[in-house]
């Protein structure tokens, strides 16, 4: 009894070593007394796809620098009374604009050009928008000119405009950069000379397709969103970059794309937190491993392209959640939903979610005239019993279970996870003694490696593959377990 077990052993080390894959296109396990070893059907070779965590953290992307909107170094009246009430002008030169009553009417998307002749003086501007608008816009002047842009609300009930931001930095030839989300109203902004005098030109901007995202052109200000979310906003202007951010609490797998007619890029900025991590996937575009953290990306134009009217949409969202920050290996097999994940050593393991535990105990004692049996099998999952995950083709398998004459576990037909384990002291026993006409039934052992089938959706041990009493020993009976693979499973590694 001893010498075929070890033979079934040796079997079992020489095909790991040589071509094992326990992953077969039908094969069956049965016990029959004058079978060294249990007949096996192989196909194909296993199918398996390996990608790769990259070592190293994922590089920051080279993004256009981050433009100071709205500071004001200066201050002004902040409440201007108008004299008639407000008639936002269209023309240019029927009036001149150096009167709030005559502000000439700011269109989207329109590049303004005028000149400032003496110090002090204003030209002023209006829009009007009908819902919550993000609003933009950018001034550059001559060399010698140090022009201000101050934006105001008009108040209809006093006639009255408001101070309500601006752009005012000290220095000749700087440019002004100003950017809001304001509500619907009327708004007058105007260009003062606040030293020298010459030519400016502004170009003004305004959208309110996702004026509920904005402001969020710089890492400080970045939109918050959630993973497994799709979001539709727009580059609405030459200087515009979209910042994201996302938090996660536990490691994960995460796919980041974006979709833009106009060829924009979606790239990761910056991380925060003492756990951040976030690293590449070999053959995986846009895939990464990320520990718990916060995480920026950013949209924007490498070509200066924009559209008000032509949106992109990001998406974020999670392939897998990671178990703990330990799981070295993954496995994923998408059409048998199963996620096989492991320690580097295989002593922590997980399927879809669950530890795996393949304890298991059976004991039946039985008398009669013709003599006496007691079978007492077990498999103590102790911790130095680690599973195989090394890259051989005794890992983790996908398969399909067929059914089994004497599981551990009475489940259905469908897809299973098969596993090697193995120790470097014995942890799986068969303690099997027959007397009189039972005596050939008598098989004692104790061993250091056992396949078992495991349960997708509890972790816990479907049945013992090799070495079994049932169906590889017992001298009588026709005792069976069958088993089919159709499966590609796809292996993340550290």
């Amino acid at each position: 009894m001893k010498k075929k077990l070890f033979a079934k052993i040796i079997s079992l080390t020489l095909i790991s070593a040589l071509s094992l894959n326990f992953v077969f296109s039908s094969f069956e396990l049965c016990a029959h007394a004058e079978e060294e070893n249990p007949s096996m059907e192989s196909g194909a070779d296993t199918q398996v796809e390996y990608l790769q965590f990259s070592e190293e953290e994922m590089e920051m992307a080279n993004i256009p620098d981050e433009k100071t909107a709205n500071v004001l170094e200066k201050n002004i009246t902040d409440t201007i009374m108008l004299e008639e009430e407000a008639d936002l002008y269209a023309a240019r030169d029927l009036n001149p604009n150096t009167d709030p009553g005559y502000a000439y009417l700011a269109t989207n998307d329109v590049i303004y050009q005028k000149t400032l002749e003496t110090e002090n003086e204003m030209r002023w501007y209006a829009f009007d928008i009908s819902s919550k608008s993000k609003v933009t816009i950018l001034l550059q002047m001559v060399e010698a000119l140090d022009a201000d842009l101050y934006m105001f609300s008009y108040h209809q009930s006093d006639n009255s405009l408001h101070m309500i931001g601006g752009s005012a930095n000290y220095g000749t030839g700087v440019m002004e950069y100003y950017n809001t989300v304001l509500d619907a109203g009327i708004y007058y902004f105007a260009i003062s000379a606040y030293e020298g005098t010459g030519d400016f030109a502004f170009a003004f901007y305004e959208n309110n397709y996702d004026a509920d995202f904005e402001i969020n052109d710089t890492s400080e200000t970045a939109t918050s969103i959630s993973m497994d979310t799709k979001i539709s906003a727009i580059i609405d202007c030459p200087y515009d970059v979209d910042y994201y951010k996302i938090t996660v609490s536990q490691p994960k797998i995460m796919e980041y794309k974006i979709s833009s007619s106009n060829n924009y890029s979606l790239v990761y900025a910056k991380k925060e937190g003492d756990e951040a991590s976030i690293k590449n996937i070999s053959g995986k575009q846009n895939q990464v491993k990320i520990m718990p953290g916060t995480y920026y990306f950013a949209v924007y134009s490498d070509d200066s392209l924009y559209s008000g009217t032509t949106p992109y949409t990001i998406t974020f969202n999670t392939i897998l959640d990671i178990m703990d920050s330990s799981i070295a290996i993954i496995g994923i097999c998408k059409e048998a939903n199963i996620i096989f994940q492991s320690d580097a050593v295989g002593e922590n393991c997980y399927v879809n979610g669950n530890k795996i535990d393949i304890t298991y105990s059976y004991s039946y004692a039985t008398s009669n005239s013709a003599g006496h049996q007691t079978y007492n099998i077990r498999i103590n999952h102790r911790n130095d019993v680690h599973a195989v995950v090394s890259d051989t083709a005794a890992r983790p398998s996908a398969v399909t279970y067929l059914g089994s004459t004497r599981p551990a576990m009475s489940v259905s037909n469908g897809p299973a996870l098969m596993l090697m384990y193995t120790s470097n002291s014995d942890f799986y026993a068969i303690h099997c003694v027959g007397t009189e006409a039972y005596e050939e039934n008598t098989y004692w052992d104790e061993m250091d490696i056992v396949q078992v089938l495991v349960d997708p959706s509890t972790g816990k041990l479907i049945d013992i593959i090799s070495v079994n009493y049932f169906y590889d020993i017992a001298p009588v009976g026709t005792n069976k377990i069958s088993i089919a693979n159709n499966y590609v499973m796809t292996y993340y590694r550290e």
